[in-house]
């Protein structure tokens, strides 16, 4: 099976042309769904929700190139759970535009199947990865993501992101395995408060695969978040 073409060229390509077309600004503070890191020593609380998830993420360690902090989220459909750890290391930072790494190893589990995606083919007469009856499933994960941040206003910057939230899943009764690989472009706005808060809003999705045995399959999925980080 093909894989599609990976945008990150593309990403990288237009942050640089934004580094190089726009004017310096004094930094700010960044929220997790950008490219910018916060002042080193700041602490923050970090939480969104909207579909299909809501995460927490407390940046408890923040220097000069990376900030890390435990990360829990909770899908709604079909419910699941993650617990892991959030990094975000700094790769440029120019002008009025942040890039950042972000690397989020997690342990997942579901009680009706992990899935993020909705697949066009069903496998053993159910959706694939997902069940209608109780079926605990669990596996690890790891979403390796690069996010940009964009001056475009004195309180209000533009973020980019694309991002790899793969996992494998594991079925316990009877046992079973799938990968899923979603890729996903997400576009948003955050907005700062005052000096101590800021809100944020996003939306993306993109194409999944999966994998199963022999089985290959294509989906697609969708995510929408708003929420805030409060500094201390």
């Amino acid at each position: 099976m093909m894989l599609p073409r990976s945008p990150l060229p593309l990403l990288l390509t237009l942050v640089a042309f934004l580094a190089l077309t726009l004017g310096p600004m004094e930094a700010r503070a960044g929220a997790i769904t950008g490219g910018e890191l916060n002042a080193p020593g700041e602490r923050s609380h970090n939480v969104a929700g909207a579909w299909p998830e809501f995460f927490y993420v407390w940046e408890g360690h923040v220097t000069e190139k990376y900030a890390l902090g435990p990360w829990v989220s909770l899908q709604l459909y079909p419910f699941a759970g993650s617990v892991g750890m959030h990094a975000r290391m700094r790769l440029m930072e120019k002008a009025k535009v942040s890039v950042a790494l972000a690397v989020v190893p997690t342990f997942n589990f579901a009680g009706f199947g992990g899935s993020r995606a909705s697949y066009l083919a069903y496998v053993g007469g159910s959706q694939f990865g997902r069940s209608s009856t109780f079926r605990p499933s669990l596996g690890p994960g790891v979403n390796v993501a690069v996010r940009a941040s964009v001056d475009v206003a004195p309180q209000w910057k533009l973020n980019l992101s694309f991002e790899n939230p793969i996992a494998l899943w594991i079925w316990t009764n009877p046992a079973a395995w799938w990968i899923e690989w979603p890729l996903s472009f997400t576009g948003g706005v955050e907005y700062d408060v005052n000096h101590s808060t800021t809100v944020f809003g996003r939306v993306g999705g993109g194409p999944a695969i999966a994998f199963t045995g022999t089985n290959q399959l294509l989906g697609a999925h969708w995510h929408v978040h708003i929420g805030g980080q409060f500094r201390y």
